[in-house]
């Protein structure tokens, strides 16, 4: 199937639980793409690039902080990051919402949300 078509099936209906995406669909979904972020507990924005080196860079606008780390898909279809200078990474499991923005959940918590998605390394990071 294809990548796109893999994407467009995990669409649902507004009221419906999304499937959480396959480590295939996530790797389609971030790999050399910029995602404009949110995160949950204070609505606040950030910008991260995941490049297809394994590289991840975030940059948080407000107040501006930048966090390199790397990225990786582990074997539970989780989308995992480890910053430099921890030890252990941050895992999520991601699903499509109906608006088009998808969640990042940790332990069952909605964390964080990708609201857009673009080519390349959109702002230079």
């Amino acid at each position: 199937m294809a990548p796109l078509a893999l994407l467009a099936a995990s669409v649902v209906s507004a009221g419906e639980e999304s499937p959480p995406l396959t480590a295939e669909e996530l790797e389609t979904l971030v790999s050399g793409k910029t995602a404009e972020c949110r995160k949950e507990k204070d609505q606040s924005q950030c910008v991260t690039f995941f490049s297809d080196e394994g590289r991840v860079v975030q940059v948080l606008a407000d107040p501006e902080d930048r966090k390199d780390g790397r990225w990786f898909l582990d074997d539970a279809d989780r989308l995992c990051i480890l910053w430099d200078g921890r030890i252990k990474p941050l895992c999520f499991v991601v699903d499509r919402q109906s608006d088009g923005t998808y969640r990042m959940v940790k332990n069952g918590r909605h964390l964080s949300s990708m609201t857009a998605l673009f080519d390349g390394n959109r702002d230079g990071l």
